[in-house]
């Protein structure tokens, strides 16, 4: 959800440039997505961890739902 609020804030408040962060912030939470992570994920520390949403790894069924890892 993070992702994809301040993708929001962006597009509404910070013109051409917004429109950049957002398209990113967009694109971070669709893998995420699509990776198993739910919206609630937070996508700062998964940066960290891993430099790029492409090399966060797939959540496994199995993990639990708090997605710390």
């Amino acid at each position: 959800m993070e992702a994809l609020q301040n993708a929001d804030y962006n597009l509404r408040n910070n013109g051409g440039l917004g429109a950049m962060l957002a398209k990113e912030q967009l694109h971070n939470a669709t893998v995420l997505l699509d990776k198993g992570y739910n919206i609630w994920t937070e996508v700062e520390p998964l940066l960290e961890k891993y430099g790029t949403v492409e090399d966060v790894p797939e959540l496994d069924d199995n993990k639990e739902m708090n997605q710390d890892d």
